[in-house]
This record gives C-alpha cells, sequence and structure tokens, in this order.
C-alpha cells in the first residue's frame, strides 16, 4: 500500500473529511500532509506508527512500505518491497488466530 491509501484509509477509520483534521491527529502540519500527497516528500516512520496504531495494522508493514518509496534504487526498492510482503503476511497469520480486541478512540478535532 502507498502512502496515500494509508491516509485516505486512516480518514475512513476515523470518520473525518479533512486533511486538516488528519494533521491535528498524527502531528504533522497541513503542508505536511499536501507534501505527502503531491509525493514531494514521504512519511516517516513516527508517522508510519500513527498510521499503522489508526488502521490497527503492524507498524512495520507502513514502515517498509515508506521505506520503500523512499529507496534511490530499484534494488532497495526490492528489499524494502519483500520485507513489507513477509511482515505483512506473517502479521495477517498470526492475527487471524488471535481474539479480537478493542479499538483505541481517537479525538477528532
Amino acid at each position: 500500500m502507498k502512502t496515500l491509501a494509508y491516509l485516505d484509509a486512516a480518514k475512513q477509520r476515523l470518520k473525518i473529511d479533512s486533511d486538516y483534521a488528519l494533521s491535528k491527529i498524527l502531528g504533522v502540519t497541513t503542508s505536511a500532509i499536501s507534501n505527502y500527497r503531491a509525493e514531494r516528500s514521504r512519511i516517516d516512520d513516527d508517522v508510519a506508527l500513527k498510521l499503522a496504531e489508526i488502521l490497527e495494522i503492524n507498524p512495520l508493514e507502513v514502515i517498509a512500505s515508506a521505506n520503500a518509496e523512499r529507496a534511490r534504487t530499484p534494488e532497495m526498492r526490492a528489499r524494502w518491497t519483500g520485507l513489507m510482503q513477509k511482515v505483512s503476511a506473517s502479521f495477517n497469520y498470526l492475527m487471524s488466530r488471535t481474539t479480537p480486541r478493542r479499538r483505541k478512540q481517537y479525538a477528532t478535532r
């Protein structure tokens, strides 16, 4: 999944419409969100962790995806993409074997 998809999924999960509200929850500026959407910059690991928490997915999946987007060579991108796929598959398997947990509530301002 790409950064834009994570951002949109987080907005949907939080039931918010604006990037402004999302920026407040993620602790970044609205300019940062605009830069992510225009692909002028990439999310850092802290934002990736926050998105993973909101989406209730493995943080390493989002971090690996962000690093794949930031990769400077095709080889680096392939390594991060491979890691992302392995982590995602392992996490999904483990989660299928556990009991459901309660969702954390986020304040929408």
